[in-house]
């Protein structure tokens, strides 16, 4: 069984600080306390215990933030940007293992993540023919899991769908259009701002609901020069960021339930 090196995602910006982390008198989000221990904790937790992660990195974090995470961590520093952190995660993981064909990202505010959740999301990237994978998850399952999570869904041909934040990539085609892909991230919490970037057609079709998963796949084929995949998770986890004070009380509430408190 193969196993792949993983980047939490845990960085910030000094310059636009998050209204989650402001409301809580915290600098940053990934730091909040959630069932006494730090929101990325859980991710952590969830990364280590999977049998498909071997290494783990934190972008945005140092051994200066005393969390114990009950595993060894590689520290990446904070970029003070979006794009810029994912690229130092790539640049960590080509720097400590270099024979590494592919790497998870998670996000580092996805606290109700389940180590079985990543198993599945990698072997299921694994059985699929793809450069880079991304994660989504049906309104049912989402609401179903979470019903007070109130998340944004986009209307595509197959349903509606809110991202999920696990991503499976190829190591080789990080550097792949790196304009285009900076842009993306910076519009992430806008579909309509990403469909904008990409052209008339694309608004179009997102308008009219005739958008589909494989066009989403065909477009990145054609901008990015890999072959992207949307993997529909039917775990509602993967794609419960926390965003919003309700979101937080949310999860708070999933974390206790689940005694995690106790087996941390």
């Amino acid at each position: 069984m193969k196993t792949y090196p993983a980047v939490v995602l845990a960085g910030y910006s000094t310059e636009k600080p998050d209204p989650l982390a402001a409301a809580m008198g915290m600098d940053r989000k990934t730091l909040i306390p959630i069932a006494g221990k730090p929101m990325v904790y859980w991710v952590v937790k969830a990364l280590r215990e999977s049998s498909r992660i071997d290494q783990i990195y934190i972008v945005g974090m140092s051994e200066k933030d005393n969390v114990d995470f009950g595993t060894d961590i590689i520290y990446v520093p904070n970029q003070n940007a979006h794009f810029e952190n994912v690229m130092a995660g790539v640049d960590a993981v080509q720097a400590h293992q270099p024979d590494a064909e592919f790497m998870l990202f998670a996000s580092g505010d996805i606290p109700a993540l389940h180590s079985e959740t990543v198993n599945w999301f990698v072997e299921t990237c694994e059985n699929m023919d793809g450069d880079f994978f991304y994660s989504v998850v049906e309104k049912d399952v989402m609401e179903a899991a979470f019903p007070d999570s109130r998340r944004s869904y986009v209307p595509v041909k197959e349903g509606k769908f809110c991202g999920g934040d696990l991503f499976f990539v190829r190591i080789a085609i990080a550097h792949n259009n790196q304009d285009l892909v900076r842009e993306l991230l910076a519009r992430r919490k806008s579909v309509f701002q990403q469909a904008r970037l990409l052209g008339f057609r694309v608004i179009i079709k997102f308008l009219f609901r005739r958008l589909s998963v494989k066009d989403a796949e065909d477009l990145s084929e054609r901008l990015l020069q890999a072959r992207g995949k949307v993997v529909i998770s039917p775990y509602a986890d993967l794609g419960m960021d926390v965003d919003k004070p309700h979101q937080l009380e949310l999860v708070r509430a999933v974390l206790e339930e689940r005694g995690e408190a106790k087996t941390a």
